[in-house]
């Protein structure tokens, strides 16, 4: 057995909290903007009210990575911070997701920024500790695959209890509550579980000298500005197909918003598929170059969904599963490389900077959704009635295809075309591994 390879008990209890944590992180950008909208009657200024809560969030980012890169002590560097998001998550989540019609934009944007705190250290911590599971090049596209599904159950918990609760006769209101009480759940139980059962292995370089400003010192890294620009161009693509789905399907399509419920949950299962296939082929290609097709792949397909007939439910649900696929790649791959990036970085500085590259991935995949939101309040510029989608102008329902289809197209060939000169290279990895060894600071 590979010596660096994660047990399956492991790669279980690590991914656990992935459900909570994607169940949270598919409303944000999906239901809730929608949500508060329509349902709680907000209209437009609830993508700028997401929009500004999330830029401002990425100002967090730089701090949180910098303080785990420092972070020693003997429950782990990266498990303290997983136990600190515990409670923060816990409570925002029940004031964000059990509001009722009535609040305004200040409540809003309070608890939202709240929320998106303890959701940043959540998903940074968890992402940063999957790094130094394995050294391994091959085991951390095994690793982020598996996180990948973890991600993708949660994602299917939040998409399948609105769904159900509908086909129960409830309202689509206390679906989105039900969300949250699951979400409430599950956060202690999976965190604890992770916590008792998963190592971590505690680097052991000097943290003395370790600076803010070094979070601005990564971005000068041909390597990290292509991980980069490739994360923020394919998140943009899914961000924006997140935030107008339901009007997209439901307004040009003739979808109800059952079936669009359903259409979207056939996404996230088609990823569980696309998972496995994605972590094969950057075995045998590498992860660069299969992070390029795969994002090529996507575009292609997702462009054909404008050709989807119209009151033709089984042919888009067919055409959103097939789309599905490719998008699984993104984040595992992205997330993969940054940590061969860390090693890299390991070896020039005698630093562990782990944390603050993932600090920095995150921030970008922060930054392609903060904008995505924005697609609401343009699309309200446009003479699109948030409120009460039926009511809207022809024109305007032109510039929803337009937006849904145009925009992730362009996206997700210019995150191809970002990867393009990437050079850490599996045999380039290999030795950098092979010096650190020698050197005996891993």
């Amino acid at each position: 057995m590979q010596a660096d390879k994660v047990s399956l008990v492991h790669m279980l209890a690590f991914i656990g909290p992935c459900v909570p944590f994607a169940a949270l992180g598919l409303p944000l950008v999906a239901t809730l903007p929608e949500y508060y909208g329509t349902q709680l009657q907000l209209g437009t200024v609830v993508g700028l009210v997401f929009a500004v809560v999330r830029l401002f969030d990425i100002l967090v980012d730089p701090i949180l990575g910098h303080g785990m890169d420092r972070t020693r002590t003997k429950l782990g560097r990266f498990k303290l911070w997983m136990l600190i998001c515990l409670p923060i998550l816990f409570v925002s989540t029940g004031f964000i997701f059990l509001a009722q019609k009535g609040v305004g934009p200040v409540y809003l944007g309070l608890w939202l920024f709240v929320l998106y705190v303890g959701f940043s250290i959540a998903a940074l911590s968890q992402a940063s500790w999957g790094t130094v599971l394995s050294t391994d090049y091959n085991e951390r596209s095994r690793i982020f695959a598996w996180w990948q599904v973890g991600n993708i159950i949660g994602i299917l918990a939040a998409a399948v209890i609105p769904v159900a609760l509908q086909w129960m006769g409830h309202s689509y209101a206390l679906g989105v509550q039900v969300m949250g009480g699951f979400i409430m759940l599950t956060l202690p139980i999976s965190i604890a579980i992770a916590l008792w059962i998963v190592p971590e292995k505690v680097s052991d370089t000097q943290t003395h000298d370790l600076k803010l400003s070094h979070y601005f010192d990564m971005w000068k890294r041909p390597n990290v500005r292509a991980i980069l620009y490739a994360d923020l161009f394919m998140g943009l693509a899914p961000g924006v197909m997140a935030a107008l789905f339901f009007y997209f399907f439901e307004e040009t399509k003739g979808l109800t918003r059952m079936e669009s419920n359903i259409a979207m949950l056939l996404y996230f299962v088609a990823g569980i598929v696309g998972a496995p296939i994605w972590t094969i082929a950057s075995k045998r290609f590498s992860k660069h170059k299969t992070l390029i097709v795969s994002s090529l792949i996507f575009a292609v397909l997702y462009g054909a969904m404008y050709f989807a007939p119209k009151d033709q439910f089984p042919i888009c649900a067919a055409m959103t599963f097939a789309n599905g696929i490719p998008y699984a790649a993104s984040l595992l791959l992205t997330r993969a490389l940054m940590a061969d990036i860390g090693d890299e970085v390991m070896l020039e500085t005698g630093h562990d900077h782990k944390g603050t590259l993932m600090a920095i991935l995150s921030a970008t995949t922060k930054i392609g959704y903060a904008l995505s939101a924005l697609t609401i309040t343009l699309l309200g510029a446009l003479h699109f009635n948030v409120k009460s989608p039926k009511d809207s102008p022809a024109d305007a329902l032109m510039w929803v295809e337009i937006f849904f289809i145009g925009l992730p197209v362009i996206f997700l060939i210019l995150g191809a075309v970002s990867m393009w000169r990437y050079n850490l290279t599996p045999e380039r990895h290999a030795a950098i591994m092979a010096q650190l060894k020698a050197k005996d600071i891993l």
